[in-house]
């Protein structure tokens, strides 16, 4: 599949709608460490898997955008890397910012 260049805004919005409504979820739910751990990694990788298809070409150089790719790298490769819920909450915001910057229709 070709790099992207662009998505469509409303693309982009809802994933981020659809996305803070899961965090604030996975938040106010009483689960074991291992259920959080494990819905905050799957969270990241759909972040990830959302964008996936994006030209690295227009990323910003040490962007979020980059963090976000490296951070998936490592949760598919390593089942036990865990990924705090604060750090999520960040890299998502600027991941998203990021988007709306540089690929935003």
């Amino acid at each position: 599949m070709p790099a992207r260049k662009e998505y469509t805004r409303a693309y982009i919005e809802t994933f981020q709608d659809s996305f803070e409504v899961q965090l604030g979820q996975i938040e106010k739910a009483d689960l074991s460490l291992a259920m959080q751990r494990n819905a905050l990694r799957n969270l990241a990788l759909s972040l990830e898997l959302h964008f996936v298809h994006r030209s690295p070409d227009i990323e910003k150089q040490g962007g979020a955008l980059l963090e976000l790719r490296s951070a998936a790298e490592l949760l598919m490769h390593d089942a036990k890397a865990p990924i705090a819920l604060n750090y999520l909450r960040e890299l998502a915001s600027e991941s998203f910012e990021e988007l709306y910057e540089v690929f935003a229709l």
